[in-house]
């Protein structure tokens, strides 16, 4: 099971759509560059949440993301069914 066990740092700014939109639209208007400056100019990091320590919080969390690649290769193997089916 794949974990990186490296800190995850959270946007200051929770309105993460809103931010995006504003940052494509600087862009845009040709206010930056590109998207990479214009997100180091609008954004800043905000919280950041190191990995636990408690082995069972990654043993959890490898669990729950074993369960999303199981449901990941059904709707794969669904898709394939449901095409070759239209074939």
């Amino acid at each position: 099971m794949y974990f990186a066990g490296c800190p995850i740092i959270l946007p200051r700014e929770n309105e993460s759509v809103l931010l995006g939109a504003a940052v494509l639209g600087a862009v845009a208007v040709k206010n930056f560059p590109g998207i990479r400056d214009a997100m180091q100019a609008l954004n800043a990091a905000g919280k950041v949440v190191k990995p636990s320590p408690d082995p069972r919080v990654k043993k959890y969390h490898d669990a729950k993301y074993q369960i999303f690649r199981s449901l990941y290769e059904q709707q794969l193997s669904h898709r394939s069914t449901m095409a070759q089916a239209l074939q």
